[in-house]
């Protein structure tokens, strides 16, 4: 397999049709289909199928595509970075993408305040679980955190998988109940809590999709009757905890006994066997991780470990 070949790959499949691919391509379209029917001799399967338009991918070719384009796109970042690579000026860059994981940002800031220069480039996007796949397949994260249900696992890596993204696990756990000190909890002896405990307090939902479990959240927590706030930002989360007797449910960590980020917050285990949490990590298969990004995972795993 030639690195043109997975051009023409991407080419004929943007077009539907070979001749316009050879067009593009600026070859005949004798050459393109040779070079296909070569290829598709040397892995063994069918890439495209002949329709009456023109052609289009097979179910294999498909998925063939999108490790294809990965790769492609892959090459060329590699192109340019040694085209425009200057020692002098390039900066230090690193990003993460996340969702609503404490410990990630206070862990990310860390990690800035070691490598920080006059020209570093750092963000941290916190956002849904939908945009954290986006920012990492676009290249604006290096690293995704995600959280999923253990019940929807499957699908989701089958998710993760479509979209050229590698997941790694981290850690199963359990779920987790946070309050400020507004909230009585905050001055319990208890280490752990039930849903019964949460009657008549208000419980904050982040508005995401159902790989965020809202959607379980509300119907575990049907017989506790408590009002619900719809939120989609970390800041008004923060502000309502401190301002209200308000809970918020995530994922627990005992990273959390090590590393809390306000002295008026408590996080307490959630005993409620239907929440099965599992916390990860992606990237892109077409970008490889940075010696700062394998820094900033293992110091992640180290947080989880304690």
């Amino acid at each position: 397999m030639r690195i043109e070949q997975i051009r023409q790959i991407i080419v004929i499949a943007e077009s539907g049709s070979i001749n316009k691919a050879a067009r593009e391509l600026h070859t005949s379209q004798s050459n393109v289909s040779q070079s296909m029917q070569s290829l598709e001799e040397e892995i063994g399967q069918t890439i495209f199928q002949r329709t009456g338009k023109g052609v289009e991918l097979t179910r294999f070719g498909e998925e063939f595509l999108s490790y294809a384009q990965a790769t492609y796109d892959q090459y060329r970042m590699t192109c340019e970075f040694y085209k425009n690579y200057d020692s002098k000026d390039t900066p230090v860059k690193f990003s993460v993408s996340s969702q609503y994981i404490r410990f990630a940002s206070l862990l990310f800031m860390q990690i800035y305040n070691k490598y920080k220069a006059e020209d570093s480039e750092f963000s941290f996007l916190e956002c849904s679980f939908l945009d954290v796949l986006k920012n990492v397949i676009s290249h604006r994260a290096e690293i995704g955190l995600v959280v999923m249900l253990h019940k929807t696992r499957k699908s989701t890596i089958n998710l993760l998988k479509s979209r050229a993204l590698l997941y790694n696990s981290l850690l199963s756990c359990p779920p987790s109940i946070t309050v400020g000190k507004k909230n009585p909890l905050f001055n319990s002896k208890h280490t752990e809590v039930t849903i019964d405990m949460l009657k008549g307090f208000p419980m904050v939902v982040f508005t995401d999709t159902h790989f965020n479990f809202p959607s379980d959240l509300l119907d575990i927590t049907t017989d506790i009757r408590s009002d619900r706030i719809f939120i989609s930002d970390a800041q008004t989360l923060s502000e309502l905890q401190l301002n209200t007797d308000a809970f918020f449910i995530g994922a627990y960590t005992k990273a959390y006994e090590k590393m809390t980020p306000h002295a008026n917050y408590r996080t307490f285990r959630l005993k409620d066997s239907r929440l099965s949490l599992e916390f990860g990590w992606i990237r892109s298969t077409s970008r490889p991780l940075s010696n700062i990004g394998r820094e900033y995972i293992k110091m992640i795993e180290a947080a989880l470990e304690k």
